[in-house]
């Protein structure tokens, strides 16, 4: 850069040379803006979590000075709270022309998250530091990490929030109970998996499992795999991606049915309880493809497909597989979300082996506009996380960023629920979210 400078100097020079007008003010200035140009305005934001319980802070810097009134603006503009109503407040701690602490402050005992943007502060100079090709990369989502865990319903139509307290976990899985009129959620745990059932109030604590050497190890960081559905009596297990039981709910008895030989990727079971679904992997390295293998209620092999499904992650680390059933009959497997399958998901009918991409008429081209413009870019991976409220006016989602919004599809707009684990919605209308300590994930 310094020998372009210099080349640069010496042009202007032999120019002025020959016009008779060149002055040291305009080499200098045509150097800045040579400089200018060479060096993109950018960001480096950091989230620092080893402050008091009741704060945040957010640590930003820059390789160009920051207008200051800019960035202050941006911030107040672009900030969104998942309480109106809980008491918070922040402050900007200038340390340099290029480095600010924004200090966020909330009630200790709050699952309280916001999120802002910084995409329309400027340089000094006047320079935005936004880019359209990195659409998320200003954007901050800051999560309350109470040391309680705790599930959020609201209901969009009282405007009323409940808190419920619940447990630290990094999985939780939606779990429809038979008989029930809406779902429980099981939060994994070390020594104890505990199954909430929201409607009711009501908790199962269900005993870990210890770990047995033979089994296969993973990249979620649990070694049982429950199903998604739970019977009055009993429901189904896998133990370290290998060993397929039927569990006994009343006293925690298993009955071993199967052994893979390979990693299992995902399982299900069906309504009737009467079929297992296992997802496992195709080939020795754990790579994207899984084969499919349905068994019946004692292990015996009802239908099998290989490479039923396929989702795109690296070759050896060993993730779930989202699989459900729609009925008795029809599997909803998993794939990667994109313009041809924008919800991700393929069903197949195991009696015909017939297979189609999922589709869902209410997700509209309009809808899906609006999503993107939203987000910023054509981002499926929201468009596959998209849950319907009971009455299809609400669309809840996740985005990459970890913020879950919430979609009038009616006067199409878009509101910040929080900063959390998406869980879904209830009967009545009410959206379930859960705050951790740490991520949790879904599957």
């Amino acid at each position: 850069m310094r020998y372009f400078a210099m080349f640069a100097v010496a042009a202007i020079l032999l120019a002025g040379c020959q016009n008779g007008e060149a002055t040291v003010d305009n080499v200098n200035a045509s150097v800045v803006n040579t400089n200018k140009s060479a060096e993109e305005p950018f960001l480096y934001i950091e989230q620092l979590e080893s402050i008091s319980s009741n704060q945040r802070l957010v640590q930003v810097k820059s390789n160009n000075d920051i207008d200051k009134l800019s960035l202050e603006l941006a911030l107040k503009n672009s900030l969104n709270t998942s309480d109106p109503h809980t008491e918070f407040s922040y402050t900007l701690e200038w340390e340099s022309p290029r480095f600010v602490q924004i200090r966020l402050r909330m009630l200790e005992e709050s699952p309280f998250s916001c999120l802002f943007n910084l995409d329309e502060a400027q340089t000094a100079d006047g320079r935005t530091y936004k880019n359209q090709d990195q659409p998320y990369r200003n954007k901050v989502v800051v999560q309350y990490s109470a040391n309680q865990g705790s599930i959020t319903l609201k209901n969009f139509q009282s405007g009323t929030n409940k808190v419920l307290p619940a447990w630290d976990t990094s999985w939780i899985k939606n779990i429809n109970d038979s008989g029930k009129n809406g779902p429980s959620f099981l939060f994994y745990g070390k020594e104890e998996h505990h199954l909430y059932d929201a409607l009711r109030d009501k908790v199962m604590n269900i005993p870990s499992v210890p770990a047995k050497e033979g089994l296969y190890g993973n990249d979620y960081g649990y070694h049982e795999m429950y199903s998604d559905r739970f019977y009055p009596e009993y429901t189904y297990m896998v133990l370290g991606n290998k060993r397929l039981y039927k569990i006994d709910l009343t006293d925690f008895s298993r009955e071993q049915l199967y052994s893979f030989d390979k990693p299992v990727y995902g399982m299900s079971s069906s309504p009737d309880g009467s079929k297992i679904a296992v997802l496992f992997a195709h080939d020795d390295y754990v790579g994207t493809g899984a084969d499919l293998l349905v068994l019946d209620k004692k292990g015996n092999k009802l239908f099998s497909k290989e490479n039923a499904a396929s989702m795109s992650h690296s070759d050896g680390f060993l993730f779930v597989y989202p699989l459900t059933w729609q009925d008795n009959s029809v599997l909803i497997l998993p794939a990667d979300s994109e313009e041809s399958n924008p919800l991700g998901r393929i069903s197949l009918d195991i009696r015909s082996s017939k297979s189609s991409i999922v589709q869902d008429e209410r997700l509209t081209d309009q809808v899906m506009k609006d999503v993107f413009a939203h987000e910023g870019q054509q981002d499926y991976y929201a468009i596959s996380k998209i849950r319907w409220s009971p009455d299809g006016k609400l669309a809840a989602y996740t985005s990459n960023t970890g913020a879950i919004w919430v979609y009038n599809r009616i006067d199409r707009t878009f509101e910040f629920v929080a900063a959390g684990t998406l869980l879904g919605w209830m009967p009545d209308g009410t959206l379930a979210w859960a705050d951790t300590a740490s991520p949790a994930y879904t599957f």
